[in-house]
């Protein structure tokens, strides 16, 4: 039995503590923490970031629902206006078929009369 996905509500926000920043959903769930450290010497061994970018990182995954809502939002967009194009390409086709008949029964018409 599979378990329905979890949703992490948007907005994300940020949250600052004392050498890390949470980012948590709206619902206040942890997601992520990033770590930071202005001690140079523990920057140095590679395990801790600057607080700049500690927050850097941490705004950049806050900001991951809006980003996706954008692009979803901008791929509807493109789908549509693709939709849309062929449209007017078959009623064009479609169009241009009818007047042709037209033209035919006027000259149908002609030889006959």
């Amino acid at each position: 039995m599979m378990d329905e996905p979890r949703r992490f509500f948007a907005p994300w926000r940020v949250v600052e503590f004392e050498g890390a920043f949470r980012i948590e959903d709206a619902a206040a769930l942890p997601l992520a923490y990033a770590y930071y450290s202005e001690d140079i010497a523990r920057r140095a061994t590679g395990s801790y970031m600057s607080r700049e970018e500690a927050c850097r990182v941490a705004l950049s995954i806050a900001s991951l629902p809006d980003l996706r809502a954008a692009l979803q939002d901008k791929d509807g967009t493109g789908e549509l206006r693709d939709e849309i194009a062929a449209l007017r390409a078959q009623l064009t086709a479609v169009e241009q078929q009818r007047d042709a008949w037209r033209a035919e029964a006027e000259r149908l018409s002609q030889t006959v009369a």
